[in-house]
């Protein structure tokens, strides 16, 4: 070993995760044999890969073709097995890759041993396959517990050999009570925490929002400039001031991550012209002053908009209300929220991320429908669809901003029609997720779901909010 001087590679753990989508991890599959390691294992492989994400499995059958083919089953043989299969696994993870592995690994020691060796490059999970050994010998699916029992192979775990449950798995997976997509499930859902971090994410949004809060509340309260962009709609120092908070935390906080903004130029594009965001692991969606108009003309009805998405759909969501101090915030699968913006929360982020008790949902209405209608912005569809449908709506809440998706998915109002291309990614990527997991389908003028982190950021087809499906209201005779 004095003569070996390893050589480190000059790609970073942030070059790789734009390419592979994940983070280094290894799930490390223990259980007896027959449990279901392999079928759920490579189940996993193909979820992870098919929705966009590096993974790697390692069988221990597989494994003992190759790279193990000389060794045996003694217990020193059986631990040099797992030793080079911890050493592959961490080489693999270490690209930037989910790896799954599937060993028997019958003693904790060999299993604390590997995560020993993974932890400097990688997360580890051992997960338990719990599965009895009457379960296994019944399955039998390569017909070795019969051999086993006839006295056919010596040693063999579970029947002449001992296998140590583990003492603390992280993950347990119990293949009698549960289906094998039970199981893959879980073990997806780990694998994306890693991915995302969803509670670090969410923060570190909330952090940003409260901060932009605070540096828009400053301006409102006092004096402020205002001027007129290309396309002549108002632009104050508070928008400037607010993007300014935002993309400056998520540079320092987020480096692998891409930001696309209303306040700056979407220049950044490869050798063929195409915005590097579209081949990243994640962008940022930022509207820092959602309603402007709103905000010069002293209604309160503003909001900073914050949208984190991957593979072309939003994923988690942060829309500051600054004047009424709420934030409201969802993540993908685990709901949306309403909270209150505290003092601390700039420093500490959210004091109770996911607290049940802050959980909203849109209302069950069908008819007496409230119906959002924008401020600032009125459209002549707009006007022709109260008409077509007054018999059905019951009250119409003008609002501005991504406000108007807020109480929709609170259940303060019920749908929302916005035709034509007036709207921008960034104006409706906080809202988007906020209302789904509220419950709300929320579409094209079409019915088709918007594509996120697009070249072209303008929702052409405009975009529809509805709290049920039964909600849609008649729109046939509106151009």
């Amino acid at each position: 070993m004095a003569n070996i001087t390893p050589y480190l590679s000059r790609v970073t753990r942030q070059d790789r995760l734009r390419i592979s989508h994940s983070r280094p991890v290894v799930f490390w599959m223990t259980g007896l044999s027959g449990s279901g390691k392999s079928t759920i294992a490579s189940a996993f492989e193909s979820l992870c890969v098919g929705a966009g994400h590096a993974a790697f499995m390692l069988d221990g059958d597989t494994v003992r073709t190759g790279l193990c083919a000389g060794l045996g089953f003694s217990p020193e043989d059986r631990a040099e097995n797992l030793r080079r299969i911890a050493e592959t696994a961490k080489i693999v993870a270490s690209s930037g890759q989910i790896v799954v592995v599937c060993a028997i690994s019958p003693d904790q020691q060999s299993r604390d041993r590997a995560r020993e060796i993974i932890t400097p490059a990688a997360d580890f999970f051992e997960v338990y396959v719990s599965t009895p050994v009457e379960e296994c010998a019944r399955r039998d699916p390569k017909g070795l517990y019969k051999k086993a029992y006839a006295g056919e192979i010596p040693a063999f775990t579970g029947v002449s050999a001992p296998y140590e449950v583990p003492e603390k798995p992280d993950i347990v997976l119990d293949t009698v009570s549960d289906s094998v997509d039970a199981c893959v499930k879980i073990l997806f859902d780990a694998a994306m925490d890693c991915a995302y971090r969803p509670v670090f994410l969410l923060n570190e949004m909330a952090k940003a929002a409260a901060m932009a809060a605070t540096a828009i509340l400053e301006i409102y309260n006092g004096q402020y400039e205002v001027s007129f962009k290309d396309d002549t709609s108002p632009l104050t120092t508070a928008d400037t001031a607010s993007n300014k908070v935002i993309t400056e935390h998520f540079r320092t906080v987020f480096p692998e991550y891409d930001i696309l903004t209303e306040e700056e130029d979407d220049g950044d594009r490869d050798t063929h012209g195409i915005p590097k965001r579209l081949n990243g692991c994640g962008t940022f969606i930022i509207d820092p002053l959602d309603g402007t108009k709103e905000f010069i003309n002293r209604n309160g009805e503003f909001c900073v908009s914050i949208g984190f998405a991957d593979h072309h759909r939003v994923m988690a969501g942060v829309v500051a209300v600054p004047a009424r101090g709420l934030l409201y915030y969802a993540y993908e699968g685990r709901g949306a929220y309403k909270t209150t913006i505290t003092a601390d929360m700039a420093e500490k982020g959210i004091a109770s991320l996911f607290d049940p008790a802050e959980q909203i949902h849109v209302s069950d209405r069908v008819n007496g429908l409230r119906i959002t209608a924008s401020r600032s912005h009125g459209d002549k569809q707009t006007e022709a669809l109260l008409e077509i449908n007054k018999d059905r709506i019951g009250d119409v809440l003008t609002a501005g901003s991504c406000l108007k998706g807020c109480l929709i998915a609170e259940g303060e109002a019920d749908i929302h029609y916005r035709w034509g291309a007036f709207m921008k990614e960034w104006d409706t990527a906080g809202m988007e997720i906020l209302c789904k997991e509220a419950g709300a389908s929320f579409t094209d003028m079409n019915g088709a779901p918007l594509c996120a982190n697009r070249a072209d950021p303008v929702n052409r087809n405009g975009f529809r909010i509805l709290n049920r499906p039964e909600a849609a209201l008649d729109t046939d005779d509106i151009k």
